[in-house]
């Protein structure tokens, strides 16, 4: 995997494939850092041994940002998927398919990037297989994306009309399943500059209801040709995730809130009953259709093992009101992943990993209800603690990254004029660096710009465009800088559609000198968007326009550039902000200490706003992933109040919220419980309930148990569609006839 990763980074950096991964092969590159092995070995017996302590324990990597822990958990996750094939059937489950890894991320951006990182080493895995498939099964090692509908499309129909606008020069109209921008595997372009598909790379089968993305290097083994049509092993729709049950999920934590609306979810954890060569697995949701299409060749099969192994990355990002809901939902999640073996309840090892967190401990429990263990431990001295060892910044061997941190506070000036002026200065000394060394200057040759706000950064766009285009062609004339040509500046924000954000990342990989092909980027202005899992390792400089509002956010922020090279960060303050001042009075101090800063968050699941909000859904769900006969859309009039499944749940998610707030606490959650039981067991049996949810008219004008918060649709119980929902919004009418 890391072989072929290196030689498909070069194969985009030139544009084209050329030569052969061979000339990467040497044993610098088949190395492991050692925190990375000492971390995986942590949780073998953890991974391997399901009555083990290990598997009860959160085990945290925590270490500096652009260390490599994605490369740590990856490695795990090989041995995850590795060890499930070998070993089959188990406890009366097959392990020949199934998802094995739930990855879970909070951001979208951060997603898809991790997405195209696993992807390549689930290539990796499924050349393996492919060479032997009686010892690896002859289901195919996949990985698939599982977020938001605004970035990936829900179903099969969704996805052909997003590639339909495509092919015909038209943005889509919601999610697309354009994903990816180049192969994982040899680096082969899938997507123009412009971020529309290149022509019978993203095709849509409709035999098997399946969007394909196929390599178009005719020698890559995942071309059409050479992997029998199926091309690479990524599943890029929601409605195709559940049926092909890829090895590797990576979600956005408040998808999980879906669970409840979608019954198909059940495959997920291996909550299958049957297999369709066509189609895939198929569950009791699923009745006798996929979509519109028959189902002709399903045959009844056992269920399949449930997730192994969870992993959270970016751990200190589940905080606040998304932490809270994120750990009430995970009741279901620990559930529905358990293994009950003679009256147990055998839980999935959950690992996390993070670079800035304040009292993690406490934060997991509230989160996984289980005790926290920290890696690498903690050492006698912050310098060393054998996996890591301070090192000075080397500038001339460039053997050593870093940043060098500078603050700039300029009294009487406004902030406009020294956006201006701090733009314009790095931009045309970048310049003439770039054309006395274009290859050592390139990590300064685009500069990010880092908003608090979308409001600051809106402002900003427009100085960039104007202004500081006239600064450049002053410096050039008055000063005697050298002159500076920029291109219009990017853009990466929550309000860029997410179909560009692949196209923006591919753009930001583009290093100076301009070419004819790639024009690499001038000015990239960006909010928060950025400060979690933009991995580009050739950006150098940054300029931050006010002092963020947490530490952590900070430091996130800021390490986005200087990962392979020396890099700057400018901190602009703002004079007449007693924050900014008070910062920049204790420039030195603060940052020689950055980690020492960093603030402690909360996460209070079973608060009672919490359950006011989420218990309705995490109960809904958990009944429709138990019950068979309540699987169906129409499966929410099957409820039994006195059922033992019923019982179980409630006692179940009692028992959770007796080791978190407490029996007195616990006692108020299962009356709520015991309410919302008998109030739906009246529903059921007055025959004034027959489906889970309708998002806009009932069908045949049936009443429905669950509506999306915040919507007028119909429904008996307000659910949250997202974790990232807090309250519905007002509409404001200003009424100009009063005035």
């Amino acid at each position: 995997q890391r072989v072929h990763s290196l030689w498909a980074g070069e194969n985009r950096t030139t544009g084209g494939v050329s030569g052969a991964a061979t000339t990467f092969d040497t044993p610098a590159n088949r190395t492991w850092r050692p925190f990375q092995m000492g971390f995986i070995l942590l949780n073998l017996v953890g991974i391997a041994d399901e009555r083990s302590k290990d598997r009860e324990l959160v085990d945290l990597l925590w270490f500096p940002t652009g260390g490599g822990k994605t490369e740590a958990y990856l490695g795990l996750s090989a041995f995850t998927m590795a060890l499930r094939r070998l070993r089959g059937e188990r406890h009366g489950m097959l392990g020949e398919a199934g998802v094995s890894i739930i990855m879970r991320y909070t951001l979208r951006l951060l997603t898809i990037q991790q997405f195209q990182r696993a992807a390549a080493l689930i290539c990796a895995c499924e050349l393996v297989r492919r060479e032997k498939p009686t010892l690896w099964g002859n289901e195919p090692f996949r990985i698939g994306i599982w977020v938001g509908r605004g970035t990936t499309p829900n179903t099969f129909d969704e996805s052909k009309a997003a590639l339909d606008d495509f092919y015909a020069g038209k943005k889509p109209k919601s999610g697309s399943p354009v994903q990816l921008v180049s192969c994982p595997r040899c680096g082969a372009a899938l997507v123009t500059s412009k971020g529309f598909p290149e022509r019978n790379t993203y095709v849509c089968d409709k035999a098997s209801s399946r969007t394909l993305v196929w390599c178009p290097n005719l020698e890559c083994p995942f071309s059409a040709t050479n992997s029998g049509h199926l091309g690479l092993p990524v599943v890029v729709v929601d409605e195709e995730v559940y049926r092909t049950c890829p090895a590797i999920v990576v979600a956005t934590v408040d998808k999980f809130a879906r669970i409840p609306f979608k019954g198909e979810t059940r495959a997920l954890f291996g909550l299958r009953d049957r297999y369709s060569p066509t189609y895939g697995h198929i569950t009791e949701a699923h009745g006798e259709y996929v979509g519109t299409r028959k189902l002709r060749d399903a045959r009844p099969v056992r269920a399949l093992l449930p997730p192994e192994l969870i992993i959270q990355d970016e751990l200190h990002l589940i905080s606040g009101p998304l932490g809270t809901m994120v750990g009430l939902y995970e009741t279901v999640v620990q559930s529905a992943s358990a293994i009950a073996v003679a009256g147990v309840r055998l839980p999935p090892k959950v690992i996390a990993s993070t670079a800035t967190i304040r009292r993690a401990a406490q934060q997991a429990r509230q989160l996984y209800a289980r005790r926290l263990a920290v890696f690498p431990p903690s050492a006698l001295t912050s310098k060393d603690s054998f996996f890591a060892r301070e090192l000075a910044v080397d500038l001339h061997e460039d053997k050593t990254a870093g940043r060098l941190y500078v603050g700039i506070n300029a009294p009487g000036s406004s902030t406009k004029t020294l956006l201006v002026r701090v733009y314009s200065a790095l931009l045309s000394l970048a310049q003439g660096e770039l054309a006395a060394d274009p290859k050592a200057a390139d990590p300064y040759g685009t500069l990010v710009g880092y908003f608090n706000s979308l409001r600051a950064l809106g402002g900003a766009m427009r100085l960039v465009e104007d202004d500081v285009s006239v600064r450049l062609k002053y410096l050039a004339g008055q000063r005697g800088l050298p002159r500076r040509f920029i291109t219009e500046p990017k853009e990466l924000t929550s309000r860029v559609d997410s179909w560009r954000i692949p196209g923006l990342l591919k753009e930001l990989d583009n290093a100076f000198p301009r070419g004819s092909r790639d024009w690499p980027v001038d000015v990239l202005l960006a909010t928060n968007m950025i400060s979690v899992g933009v991995d580009i390792d050739r950006l150098g400089l940054m300029v931050v326009t006010g002092q963020p509002k947490s530490t952590a956010e900070y430091i996130q922020a800021t390490s986005r550039v200087g990962r392979k090279h020396p890099g700057l960060v400018v901190t602009m303050y703002n004079w007449m902000g007693a924050r900014d001042l008070s910062h920049y009075e204790r420039f030195e101090s603060y940052h020689a200490a950055l980690y020492r800063h960093v603030e402690a968050i909360s996460v209070t699941p079973f608060s009672s706003r919490a359950l006011d909000r989420g218990l309705r859904g995490i109960f809904a769900a958990m009944m429709r992933l138990r019950g068979t006969q309540m699987a169906p859309d129409a499966g929410a009039q099957n409820f039994d109040a006195h059922a033992k499944t019923t019982r179980d749940v409630i006692e179940e998610i009692c028992k959770r919220a007796e080791i978190l707030v407490g029996r007195a606490s616990a006692a108020l959650v299962r009356d709520r419980l015991l309410s919302y039981s008998d109030q739906w067991a009246r529903l059921a049996e007055a025959g004034l309930l027959y489906s889970w949810l309708a998002d806009s008219v009932p069908k045949h004008n049936s009443r429905v148990l669950l509506r999306t918060t915040g919507t007028s649709n119909e429904g008996q119980w307000p659910t949250p569609g997202s974790l990232r929902e807090v309250e519905p919004t007002a509409a404001f009418f200003l009424n100009d006839e009063e005035l």
